[in-house]
């Protein structure tokens, strides 16, 4: 989509928007999903993405290279001055905390406000602020205390730029394209964050200990400048009387509970993200005791989970039009139960390797096919708000899932979380089924 697809917002009411068909009419154009038998993309020369999105994603993909830089360098950081481990953790509970805190007011934000001039405000402050802190890492080290600080401020800022990112994609390409910019977004995502950014953030890190950050302040400036190259409006909100921010945020819980598809796939992703979290939170361990790997092995688990999303990222778009919607959103899901299932009746590393890029491919494939989803049923005025709420109540299972896995490891052994984040997938598939099944899917 270009600058002139920003024409948005509609004075139908929440509960008016639950219709499929109305739903799309508030964007401006046809639901593509309407049209078209089982959600399957229709037929002819798939449509041009084009060059704002372009910029949109390079800029993401800068910024995640900054991300996965800061994520490896901060925590050595922290080792520098102190071998505690509660105030080395305490720096990642800081980068946790802004979700559940702000997530809401952010999506609210974003419906607010130029979605544009968000993004690159918000960018413009990550680099002015990781600059300032890099240039007083170069005087002394840094106390735990103030480490813990910028992560949690970068935290904040990240809240209201994801929201305004994943609101703005829809006005950026086509509906008939949301899959393979969704693929594009995710795939660059995983490599620069986790292939890419964590050997060169520890890289950097040996040359000098401000280097990570420096690089990490460099990436937030250039996407500054390449957001701020994109042209046109990309305000939603339409004239109105006048609300509060906790009206607003009242209003996209209310629209997500009441929408019955959605509600549903929140619900799913709140199960899918508590087990990977309780996956993730052994995986260290279960690399080392169980596999009898040393480091480098932990470092191949956390490839395979990548390569596996990377794979799945290409394939989503494919699946889609090929499948429609709903049979790759349920394998998906079943292929990740699968993969935990194996990962929690084995002992060999090569089976291990398989069935952990086989979790991460599903996941890739149910992220792409979700969000694109969700970008086409939400009203524009409403994405952010929808956007942020959905979030919010995924990832706030994320520490839940964490903090079970260390009980179960402590008391069942290191395969216990792997099954029971298997069987418990399987459960969410089979509870959901009835409402993802439904023809209504389609219409939607």
């Amino acid at each position: 989509m270009s600058g002139s697809d920003a024409e948005f917002g509609s004075a139908a009411s929440a509960d008016d928007r639950l219709d499929g068909k109305k739903m799309s009419e508030a964007q401006g154009r046809p639901s593509h999903l309407d049209e078209q038998p089982e959600g399957r993309a229709p037929a002819g020369p798939r449509p041009r993405i084009g060059r704002p999105f372009w910029l949109l994603w390079t800029a993401a993909t800068l910024s995640t290279l900054g991300d996965g830089i800061r994520y490896v360098a901060f925590p050595l950081l922290a080792a520098r001055v102190t071998r505690d481990p509660e105030a080395v953790s305490l720096v990642f509970v800081a980068g946790y905390l802004p979700w559940p805190l702000f997530g809401l007011p952010a999506g609210a934000v974003a419906d607010r406000v130029d979605r544009r001039r968000l993004m690159w405000t918000v960018d413009l402050a990550r680099g002015v602020l990781t600059g300032g802190f890099a240039f007083l890492l170069t005087l002394q080290d840094a106390p735990v205390a103030a480490l813990a600080a910028v992560s949690f401020s970068l935290g904040v800022a990240e809240t209201f730029f994801e929201n305004a990112a994943g609101a703005i994609i829809p006005m950026l390409v086509q509906k008939e394209a949301l899959e393979r910019a969704n693929a594009w977004l995710y795939s660059a995502q995983t490599v620069m964050a986790t292939l890419v950014g964590a050997p060169v953030g520890a890289a950097l890190f040996g040359l000098a200990h401000a280097a990570p950050v420096a690089a990490d302040a460099a990436s937030f400036l250039v996407a500054t400048a390449l957001i701020f190259a994109l042209r046109g409006s990309f305000g939603v909100r339409a004239k109105a009387a006048p609300t509060t921010v906790r009206q607003d945020i009242a209003e996209g819980l209310r629209w997500l509970w009441r929408h019955r598809l959605l509600r549903t796939l929140c619900a799913m992703v709140a199960v899918t993200n508590g087990t990977l979290a309780a996956a993730e939170a052994v995986l260290v361990l279960y690399a080392l005791q169980v596999l009898h790997l040393g480091g480098i092995g932990y470092g191949l688990m956390l490839a395979a989970l990548a390569g596996g999303g990377i794979l799945g990222s290409a394939l989503a778009p494919r699946a889609r039009r090929r499948l429609g919607v709903r049979i790759p959103l349920i394998g998906s899901m079943v292929a990740q139960a699968a993969g935990f299932i194996c990962a929690g009746l084995t002992s060999s590393v090569p089976v291990a390797v398989g069935v952990l890029a086989l979790v991460g491919a599903g996941g890739a494939v149910w992220n792409v096919l979700a969000a694109s989803l969700r970008q086409r049923l939400v009203p524009a005025d409403m994405l952010g708000r929808v956007t942020s709420s959905y979030r919010t109540v995924a990832l706030a299972a994320m520490p839940v899932g964490a903090a079970l896995a260390g009980v179960l490891a402590d008391a069942f052994g290191l395969h216990a979380p792997f099954l029971l984040s298997g069987v418990l997938l399987a459960l969410a598939t089979a509870v959901a089924w009835p409402w993802v099944r439904s023809p209504r899917l389609a219409e939607e």
